[in-house]
């Protein structure tokens, strides 16, 4: 009765649901699982939380001025402290939520608790009770603070060197193409990061031109669409680029490099050789033309490409799409696949910079691709489900990692990631 009385009260206010959706229900009902053991096990820092919340002047931050408040008074303390503002809010005004903020909630719901017993309770009784979740709940289950699907996922925990080794050799491939990618969040979703936020995804052309007339001088080399954003990536702005590597180890090392209140993941990537471009391909060319347009004229082209009654119609409709790739590609015939558009492939990277060397990386390139499905087509599967590496014990897997050099000044080889190395090693 206990965790009925408290669902209704609390988890009814916008915040609390926005919030709830943003961590773990979306990728549930996407990807099938998500990591709670740093809510469950509180592994969060209350003073590391505060501050962050004071940094970006959030009003949350007043949940973390006090202590924590006992189940039976977590929704007067609430009120309290928003003056029942929230409560008259419709969840459509509060969509635009940070991660940091979604995520201060939550595990401020789950402090109410005081153990990780209650806390594993409530989060099975949440699933009871939410609609959305209907169809699946009883699939459910739980496994060291991580809540999965059974029909849909397998979960591995991966503690050391050795059982990671041994899982990737025996791993059976059915003459598919592996690659690999680490996620120091098993919590991540895989997605490039132009569409990790909606600003960024919308502005995708500002952000590509405006960096072109910035630093002209770190792009006189690149001769192709897909050269210009391989760079963009390298430098961290935002692209429909995923980076990708062949080399289960330096997945793995991406996997451990931070975030150590929760588990890392290896995603394990496996595709067709149809599905794996060159990079001077015409598809290729075609999806690194997409960020030459704004969010509105992208738009069209996706409807076009989901409307048109062939191709050769698409090919018609899409003159300016035409006019960009021939800028590359003089010769290119009026021949796009329109269902590339809104598609995504594997893409090998010229190996013209020494990150890419190191890491032997690669990319999946995304046309306009639905944020519901991403990448999830990738993802490797053994009798239809998903097959999902978490990684735990992050800080001696990277001890043994750094004994066959695999570690930051090798998979960076800048001088100023070497150095930063070097001081670290030495500190």
């Amino acid at each position: 009765m206990f965790f009925f009385f408290f669902f209704d009260e609390l988890y009814d206010i916008p915040d609390i649901k926005v919030a709830f959706k943003t961590i773990c229900l979306d990728k549930m009902l996407s990807d099938g699982y998500f990591d709670m053991s740093a809510y469950i096990f509180a592994r969060i820092k209350k003073a590391d939380m505060l501050s962050k919340l004071n940094s970006v002047g959030s009003k949350y931050e007043i949940l973390y001025k006090n202590p924590f408040p006992n189940d039976e008074k977590a929704f007067e303390y609430w009120t309290e402290c928003f003056a029942d503002e929230t409560l008259h809010l419709d969840e459509n005004e509060i969509q635009n939520m940070s991660l940091l903020e979604a995520k201060a909630i939550v595990y401020w719901v789950y402090r109410v608790f005081n153990n990780a017993e209650d806390r594993i309770s409530f989060t099975k009784q949440l699933f009871r009770e939410i609609k959305d979740l209907y169809g699946i709940k009883n699939y459910i289950v739980e496994s060291r603070g991580v809540f999965y699907n059974k029909r849909k996922v397998e979960i591995h925990f991966i503690s050391s060197l050795s059982k990671y080794n041994a899982f990737i050799a025996n791993m059976k491939t059915d003459n598919k193409y592996v690659f690999y990618r680490g996620h120091s969040s098993a919590n991540y979703r895989l997605q490039p990061s132009i569409m990790r936020n909606n600003n960024w995804e919308k502005n995708e052309c500002d952000m590509y031109n405006e960096l072109l007339i910035e630093c002209p001088e770190c792009f006189e080399k690149c001769n192709t669409h897909l050269e210009r954003l391989v760079e963009m990536q390298h430098y961290g702005l935002p692209t429909r680029l995923l980076d990708i590597t062949r080399n289960p180890l330096v997945a793995l090392y991406f996997a451990c490099t931070s975030n150590l209140d929760s588990y890392g993941e290896v995603v394990l990537i496996s595709t067709e050789k149809e599905n794996i471009k060159y990079p001077q391909s015409d598809t290729a060319t075609v999806l690194s033309s997409l960020p030459l347009f704004d969010y509105k004229d992208k738009q069209d082209i996706k409807d076009l490409a989901q409307t048109s009654v062939n191709d050769t119609e698409f090919n018609q409709k899409v003159p300016r799409l035409l006019h960009e790739i021939r800028l590359e590609k003089p010769a290119f015939l009026p021949e796009i696949y329109r269902q590339d558009i809104c598609n995504s492939f594997v893409v090998l990277a010229l190996k013209n910079n020494n990150r890419i060397v190191k890491q032997d990386g690669a990319f999946i390139l995304c046309g306009l691709i639905d944020k519901e499905n991403l990448l999830n087509e990738y993802r490797y599967k053994v009798k239809r489900k998903t097959v999902v590496l978490l990684i735990d014990k992050k800080k001696t897997i990277l001890d043994d990692l750094n004994r066959f050099s695999i570690n930051n000044a090798t998979l960076f080889p800048e001088i100023d990631k070497v150095s930063e190395y070097i001081k670290y090693k030495y500190n």
